[in-house]
Formats: structure tokens, sequence, C-alpha cells
């Protein structure tokens, strides 16, 4: 696992944790004794089931003592189904439920809802994700959407250049790409465009990417036709599952969709608990 996403899993866990008072869990201690239990974790709809990898880091984190079999592979489609049991005790268990659910239920309902996006495109152009993130769960969603078969945008700010409407408010389309071409030589520019005339100026700079913004299906039909030089293309803005496919059939090779983070329904999960 990649070293920043595990520093940012493991601060999102411990920040939930205590958020929850999960160490003072008086209805547990108050209604129960210490036995050992088995939870099952159970996926109650088809999805993409995602952060299977978390959840020893959840539960250990209350109770190294509890042990985690996965039943599903990472990033696996399924109908429905138990994914993963836990043993150890039910004090353990009952404490961490809800920071698990929370934690697997969300990144599977962001893997889901990519590939639904992935599959509708069928392989004709890269489904992206934007920085319209949950504030400090920002790797966390942006892994799910990998593992939807989603691909990232950029991170963050210093990730890499794009210059966007704001952007231009003293500079032409032309001047902007060739002062952050000097300013940041080494960096991926990318500009948001918004008519075929601003799309015309930037191809004539030679940027990395070009961002058509708010387009059209048939305006984005002649800008990919006019893109001799073959700079990648991503088409944004109002695009749906429901004509998401409009936009492939162009030609185009990515669409970014910030509703993969921004507005996810739940996917139904549960966790049952039984004493052993």
């Amino acid at each position: 696992m990649d070293p920043r996403l595990l520093e940012e899993i493991k601060r999102n866990i411990a920040i939930a944790l205590k958020e929850d008072e999960a160490f003072s869990d008086i209805t547990t201690t108050a209604c129960l004794e210490k036995k050992m239990g088995m939870a099952t974790l159970l996926l109650k709809e088809a999805g993409v089931i995602a952060g299977l990898p978390f959840l020893s880091l959840i539960v250990q984190a209350i109770d190294p003592e509890v042990e985690v079999e996965l039943l599903s592979k990472e990033g696996s489609y399924l109908e429905s189904g138990p994914v993963a049991t836990m043993k150890g005790s039910i004090h353990s268990l009952l404490a961490s439920e809800r920071t698990l659910i929370n934690f697997i239920q969300h990144i599977t309902s962001i893997a889901s809802k990519t590939e639904k996006y992935v599959r509708e495109v069928d392989g004709l152009c890269d489904i992206l994700d934007t920085r319209k993130t949950m504030p400090g769960h920002r790797f966390l969603q942006k892994y799910a959407v990998r593992m939807g078969g989603g691909r990232n945008h950029r991170f963050h700010l210093a990730d890499q250049i794009l210059i966007k409407d704001n952007h231009l408010v003293a500079s032409s389309v032309g001047e902007a790409i060739e002062k952050a071409r000097m300013r940041y030589p080494n960096k991926r520019i990318q500009i948001e465009v918004e008519n075929l005339e601003m799309f015309e100026e930037a191809l004539g700079h030679k940027p990395d990417a070009i961002l058509l913004d708010n387009m059209s299906p048939e305006t984005i039909s002649k800008a990919v036709m006019q893109n001799l030089e073959g700079l990648y293309l991503e088409a944004s803005g109002n695009i749906k599952l429901q004509n998401i496919r409009s936009y492939a059939d162009t030609g185009v090779d990515g669409i970014s969709i910030g509703a993969l983070t921004h507005s996810v329904n739940a996917i139904d999960m549960s966790l049952e608990i039984r004493r052993t």
C-alpha cells in the first residue's frame, strides 16, 4: 500500500474512533459481559466491495487481538453476501461497529458508482474524479475511485497546473499557458476552455491537456477532429450516467465526474454480531 495513503487512512481512523468515543462505549459495558464473539460484514445489494484492507486497521486500533478474515477480493463486483468476518471480544466488535461500517460503506459506495460510469463508457475513455471531495478524506475517496476502475485527476493544488476561468482574468489563454510553462517547466499543464475559439488558441500553445468545460457532444466532436497534435482532451460539466455515452462517443480521452465523490448514495451494508 502506498505509504501516504496508509498514513492518511490511519489518521482518518484515529479521528473517527475519537469522534465516536469508541473506547468509552457505556451501553456495551453496562449491558454485556466480556465474551468472545464473531462479526460478519454483509453487503446487502450489488456493488464493488472496497476498503477491505482497512478493516484490520480499524478493529485492531481498538483491540489488537481481533482476528480478521477477508472473504472477498478487494475491488470485486458482488451481488450481495458476506465480505469479511472478525473474531474477538464482543466489546471490541461493538466499539468498532459504526466506524467500520461508515468507512467500508462509503468506500464501497464510491467504487460502485464509479464502476457504473466505467461500464457505461465501455473502454472508450477514462473516467476521472475531481477535487470535489469531503475535506480530510480525499485520499480515501480517490482510492475508492481507483477500486471502481476510474482514474485520479490531480490530488491537490501542487500536483499539476490546471488553468481555469478565474486564472484568465488578467491574461489570455496563450499567455497563461506560457507563463505556467516558464514558471513550472516540469509540471503537467492543463487548461480549461469554454468554446472552440478558446480551444483553438490553446491548441496553438500545446499544453499537456485541455479541459472542455460545459460543451455539447457536437462541439466536443469538432474539437476532437481539430486535435491533430493528439493532446489529451477531457470533458466535464453536466455529464451524468444517463448522457455520458454520447460524450464518450465523441472520441474524447477522459471525462471527469465530480459526483463520483461529492454526491454518493450509501450502499446497504451491515455488521451482524453473535456470541461464540
